[in-house]
């Protein structure tokens, strides 16, 4: 602020040296001497004129001229629109396109943050309560049929029999209409902000908007000029963050991540194929709970599910520590979430840009002069020092010319 207030207060002295220059020479301007000042001192003067008119009519009415067809004024609150479409574009174009997006995305560890966050307390109770209703569902569901009554000797003869992929797809679609998982999806959203709210996440942040305003300026002075316009990266991260944690608290993603399970149901009902992966980890999961499990061999599957189920409420953190030496099933889980969130920013990169104008348009036209000005006014004054100066150079060597050729 304070280079900004110098720089104008410099600009001002050569606009007044370069005038009183031209009074005190002009009487004088029939001789070399005097001509060669006034020359100089009346173009200086005209240049620093013309560009005090130029760099306050971004802003302003300089003498009160009204906006015109011939000559603008206010053109910064006249263009308010175009600006802010502009800066909207550039941020979601340039700054954090698809390309730069999917670079990030490539090198986030998911299943490392995923890990954090099932490991809180809160997420385990919730979803342990969510697995034990679903367990008391398939029981229902595997049985309602006589097929079902398979003995521990028989599993792996019968597996195909057990139809749990459809039976898991029936009691996730029945429970999602029904509002079962709303409060572990609740819950979860609520982890996650909680991890939003971490200042290493906006330090992150700050180096991400940091790097990219860097590098969209680089060796381009009129994009520096542009970047100028925006906030500081540490009141762009504060304002990232903002807005993912009104999205998780209002529903947004909590209503995102229902409707994803909800398409991952359809698909686990449809696909053939993930039906198979599906009924491969099923029939792990029951041999090692059969072989483990006290359960008495005239018992049923679904004993050995709650059996299970119950088995891994008890041994939560021992799972999730296991989960997170697999690097093998780490890799592949990054993977799926990754492809599924690269599918995410082909549909939705054009809500960023809409962000950004959300965010600006509360800015009124004094706000947004003010805001120009504070990032950009030193530079702008330095236009007027240089119209002064090369003003007047360009005065003395016009008039040098001339005397040359008489």
């Amino acid at each position: 602020m304070t280079r900004r207030k110098n720089n104008a207060r410099i600009a001002n002295f050569t606009l007044g040296g370069m005038t009183l220059g031209f009074l005190l020479s002009y009487p004088f301007h029939a001789g070399f001497v005097g001509g060669f000042i006034s020359s100089g001192c009346s173009a200086g003067m005209i240049g620093g004129l013309a560009d005090w008119f130029a760099v306050t009519a971004l802003f302003r009415r300089p003498l009160g001229i009204r906006p015109g067809k011939v000559i603008r004024t206010e053109i910064i609150p006249q263009n308010r629109e175009r600006i802010f479409v502009a800066l909207a574009d550039m941020v979601q174009d340039e700054l954090l396109s698809q390309d730069v997006l999917r670079r990030k995305l490539s090198a986030w560890d998911f299943s490392g943050v995923l890990l954090r966050i099932f490991g809180k307390q809160e997420v385990k109770r919730s979803v342990a309560l969510l697995l034990m209703d679903l367990a008391e569902d398939m029981v229902r569901q595997l049985e309602q049929t006589e097929s079902t009554r398979i003995r521990q000797g028989v599993l792996q003869a019968n597996i195909d029999s057990l139809s749990l992929a459809q039976t898991l797809a029936e009691v996730l679609e029945f429970s999602l209409e029904h509002g079962d998982v709303d409060q572990v999806l609740t819950v979860i959203c609520g982890a996650i902000n909680d991890y939003v709210e971490q200042p290493e996440l906006k330090v992150a942040l700050m180096n991400t908007l940091d790097a990219a305003l860097t590098r969209y300026g680089a060796n381009n002075p009129t994009r520096k000029m542009v970047v100028k316009f925006l906030p500081a990266p540490s009141v762009l991260a504060h304002g990232l963050q903002a807005r993912i944690k009104t999205a998780l608290q209002d529903g947004t993603v909590e209503q995102w991540l229902k409707d994803s399970l909800f398409h991952w149901v359809l698909e686990l009902k449809m696909n053939a194929s993930l039906q198979e992966s599906f009924k491969q980890i099923a029939l792990d999961i029951l041999s090692k709970s059969l072989e483990n499990s006290t359960v008495p061999k005239n018992k049923k599957i679904p004993s050995v599910l709650t059996h299970f189920i119950k088995d891994l409420e008890h041994n939560w953190d021992e799972y999730l520590g296991s989960l997170e030496r697999n690097r093998s099933f780490r890799s592949k889980l990054d993977d799926r979430v990754k492809l599924i969130l690269e599918k995410q920013i082909g549909l939705h990169h054009k809500t960023i840009g809409r962000m950004v104008h959300e965010g600006l348009d509360p800015l009124t036209d004094d706000k947004l002069v003010e805001l120009i000005e504070e990032k950009a006014g030193n530079d702008l004054q330095m236009i007027r020092i240089n119209g002064s100066v090369v003003g007047g150079l360009v005065g003395i060597m016009i008039y040098v010319l001339g005397m040359v050729l008489k």
